[in-house]
């Protein structure tokens, strides 16, 4: 019997078990987040909270007006940033809504 790689194995078992949407849902929001402390330094990156991926979608909140603002103004860098930190073009829309 040979052994097989966890890398060859782990993509597999993932999608038998149907959680494969949830597993790409954390990996991007969380290099949503790092990837926005990267660009704005962490204390101006709490003012954003990423919420929730889907079908491509990123979506993102923040009580502060002038965050979405400037977020929506960085949309395509901050994207691109996001997808090369993947390695994949997952994200492809980000919606930026002020609560």
């Amino acid at each position: 019997m040979s052994f097989q790689s966890i890398r060859r194995i782990l993509p597999k078992a993932i999608e038998h078990a149907g959680i494969k949407k949830h597993i790409d849902a954390v990996r991007v929001v969380e290099s949503a987040e790092k990837t926005l402390q990267a660009l704005w330094g962490e204390e101006l990156a709490h003012k954003v909270r990423f919420v929730s991926f889907q079908s491509g979608i990123l979506k993102a909140t923040s009580s502060s007006p002038a965050a979405v603002q400037e977020l929506k103004l960085l949309q395509t860098k901050f994207q691109n940033e996001v997808n090369r930190a993947l390695g994949e073009k997952i994200v492809r829309t980000l919606n930026v809504f002020h609560v």
